[in-house]
């Protein structure tokens, strides 16, 4: 009854301040937002198929943002774009520096910083895939359109799309003189200054630059240090060339570079009576789900808070397409990204050093894709492809362990993985009969992996300074050779459409996803560290519907879904006697699961100047098949009782902008919106003090322009929702979680020009 009570409150407020940033698929996503001279809504123009079509022409469940929408918001990195679609939930793990993201659609995803760990949802940035989970949470500059595109995208972009894409894209150079800059400042002592600006060179040649600086004091106060305990500084510079030696051919290059220099994370303990660290050390939570030090924003840690941790990023991508006339075109893309991380960070999240670990990790990737697309309004349209596919990571962990003897003993163990991938593939639409439309594809994907493992020495210190070792021990892991694996997959995808009128679609699809094997990358014994785990496969069966009616003033689409999980992956925490913390984290694959839903997305020209918009996500996600040994007993048991972790049954968000001009070239308007995401687990064992209830998270903005200035007095999680963003079991022993950004506010200036 509370949160009834509660939701109608939000409502009503919601409609108070005409909210909306929020968007969902009913914008345009590619070029600024348009109206009709009729009022009516302008078309969509997505890229979501690899192709640029009317997003009411796609069959299949898609929301976007534009560069127009995304200019109206306030959003800080890809976190702020999953009200823009409903069964999307997205967070920061707080589990290493720059930003871990735990993306998550339709209940799929991962919240793993483990680079070995694949994720379940692709992030695509300038049609460049971002293959780990550190540093996908890009930060909102320069982004020109987010498509969120919900369901598994095996066909178009292979494994590791299983739940989805996120789609980002940024702005061509434009060969005119225009930019833009922002100034923004916010609670915590919060500043970012961000531009862009791009001007032609030649008759064929632009260029373009943008930047950004952040700082902040960060949501978190070290109580037991004194100080602000989450601080940090972020850099981003950004080059982009635009060549266009003939008609037919258009290279561009784009090169960028991003540092983040941070106060490790804050994580908070919240222990049970029963875990060691509350019996044995008396770090106990004051009540269930309340953090050790006793609230979610205040932090008790002893680790290092002098801004170490550290997260690089370089990115070089290169795009070349060539009209072929007749409608066709070939494209070529190549991108390298580059990571470097460091950070000590504590884990226990208490005044002693119980558990703390060294991460110093380095990422390389490489891709180059080769793809044919024929478009034009003849009776078949398609895209052919190729793709090679290269990474390689290594990290070297160093653990600082208090709870396992001695008052101190370190370990540490160096991990190197690599991974080769190629895929073929091909899409294409056949006009049947008038108006009756049949899509076919498919994908080929061959992968290959490896990687070794080695333990250094253990050793045992009197105290917990790490100096004078009293003895040491060998560690448990060490390996020669690399070990090696491949796995192949072919993924189809068959769909149908039918336009009933030029306004309304009906359509039916069945698509695969795949998430790649792999090789656990936290291995505490020879066997978790040798012995692979296999390929995860999910099946898509959608039907829905695209619609636009009151003269173009309202566009409703939906659909429905049934998805099949087999040979899910799971993370298991499981007993490793003998090994320096006498447990190990094992991915294995365990369970089959059956994942069901439908959702709908409205934007309404309401009247002229006033836009709603709103979405709603409905989920009901189970184990079908889970046998395992959860509790770590030693003997497996039907899991299947178990919930699946960020699979909130219902998500939804209203919101809307109401304009008017207030003088000559001026104009002001108010915006903001509400998005709930509901109840949901977030640890795999279903804790119930790392439970999130339901959370409505409330934006709202007051905006006035002057020829091309902008003055915004924004405000983000105006409800001050406290859900927690990663919880994580340590069976027994103890319970880590981060808190959800507080309440917060700001005002920014923005110049055009």
């Amino acid at each position: 009854m509370i949160d009834r009570v509660k939701s109608v409150r939000l409502l009503a407020t919601a409609a108070v301040i005409l909210c909306p940033a929020s968007i969902a698929s009913a914008q345009e996503a590619a070029g600024e937002t348009r109206v009709a001279s009729s009022g009516g809504l302008e078309e969509i123009v997505v890229t979501a198929r690899k192709r640029e079509e009317s997003m009411q022409d796609v069959p299949a469940s898609i929301s976007a943002l534009s560069a127009g929408d995304l200019d109206r918001r306030f959003d800080s990195d890809v976190r702020d774009f999953a009200d823009s679609s409903p069964n999307i939930v997205i967070d920061d793990t707080q589990q290493g520096p720059g930003g871990v993201a735990a993306v998550y659609i339709r209940g799929i995803g991962v919240a793993d910083v483990e680079k070995s760990v694949d994720p379940a949802v692709g992030v695509v940035f300038d049609d460049v895939y971002i293959g780990q989970s550190s540093g996908s949470l890009l930060k909102a500059i320069d982004i020109d359109r987010v498509e969120v595109l919900r369901g598994p995208q095996g066909t178009l972009f292979g494994r590791n799309a299983t739940g989805g894409v996120i789609n980002l894209a940024r702005s061509r150079p434009t060969y005119d003189l225009t930019g833009k800059a922002r100034v923004t400042y916010g609670r915590f002592d919060s500043w970012k200054v961000e531009g862009v600006a791009s001007t032609g060179l030649a008759d064929n040649v632009a260029v373009k630059v943008s930047g950004a600086y952040e700082k902040s004091d960060g949501y978190i106060f070290n109580s037991f240090q004194n100080q602000d305990g989450q601080r940090s500084e972020f850099y981003a510079i950004s080059g982009a060339l635009l060549f266009e030696p003939t008609d037919n051919l258009d290279i561009q290059l784009s090169y960028d570079h991003q540092k983040t220099e941070q106060d490790p994370p804050q994580l908070l303990a919240v222990n049970r009576p029963t875990d060691l660290f509350c019996t044995a050390y008396n770090q106990c939570s004051p009540a269930p789900g309340v953090p050790t030090s006793g609230d979610h924003y205040d932090s008790v840690s002893d680790g290092r808070l002098e801004k170490n941790a550290r997260f690089k990023l370089d990115m070089a991508i290169a795009k070349a397409t060539y009209d072929l006339g007749s409608d066709m075109q070939v494209d070529y893309i190549f991108g390298w990204l580059k990571t470097d991380e460091e950070i000590n960070q504590d884990f226990d999240a208490g005044p002693e050093t119980l558990y703390h670990t060294d991460r110093p990790a380095r990422w390389r990737q490489t891709t180059n894709e080769l793809r044919l697309t024929k478009g034009g309004s003849g009776p078949l349209t398609f895209v052919l492809g190729g793709y090679l596919w290269d990474s390689r990571y290594t990290i070297n962990l160093k653990n600082y362990i208090g709870f396992a003897g001695p008052p101190l003993l370190t370990s540490a163990q160096d991990v190197r993985q690599t991974n080769k991938s190629w895929a073929i593939y091909g899409e294409a639409d056949y006009e049947i009969v008038d108006r009756l439309t049949l899509t076919v594809g498919a994908r080929y994907t061959k992968d290959k992996k490896s990687s070794i493992v080695n333990d250094l020495p253990i050793f045992f210190y009197g105290t917990t300074v790490e100096e004078n070792p009293t003895g040491s021990a060998p560690g448990v892991i060490v390996m020669a050779d690399p070990v090696k694996k491949s796995w192949s997959k072919f993924t189809p995808r068959v769909s149908v459409r039918y336009e009933i009128t030029d306004e309304a679609m009906i359509y039916a699809l069945w698509s695969r996803g795949y998430r790649g094997g792999g090789f656990n990358g936290r291995p505490s014994t020879i066997g978790a560290a040798t012995i692979p785990y296999d390929p995860e496969t999910l099946d898509n069966y959608e039907a829905g519907f695209k619609t636009e009616f009151a003269n173009g003033r309202v566009r409703l689409n939906g659909a429905a879904f049934l998805m099949k999980y087999n040979d899910m992956q799971q993370d298991l925490d499981v007993p490793a006697p003998g090994t320096s913390t006498g447990r190990e984290n094992r991915t294995i694959n365990a369970a089959s699961a059956e994942l069901k839903g439908f959702e709908l997305d409205l934007t309404a020209r309401v009247a002229d100047g006033f836009t709603l918009n709103g979405n709603l996500g409905y989920l009901d996600a189970k184990y079908k098949d889970f046998v395992g040994d959860i509790y770590s007993t030693g003997t497996p048991i039907d899991a299947s009782f178990l919930k699946i972790r960020r699979a909130p049954k219902w998500t939804w968000s209203l919101g809307g902008t109401y304009e008017a001009d207030i003088g000559s070239n001026a104009s002001a308007w108010i915006s903001g919106d509400v998005h709930y995401v509901g109840g949901h687990e977030i640890t795999f064992l279903n804790n119930p003090n790392l439970r999130n209830s339901g959370q409505y998270l409330v934006d709202a903005s007051i905006n006035a322009r002057f020829n091309k200035t902008t003055v915004s007095l924004f405000g983000k999680n105006l409800a001050n929702e406290k859900g927690w963003t990663i919880g994580y079991d340590v069976q027994g022993v103890w319970s880590y979680a981060a808190p959800r950004p507080r309440r917060t506010w700001g005002v920014a200036v923005t110049q055009a020009f």
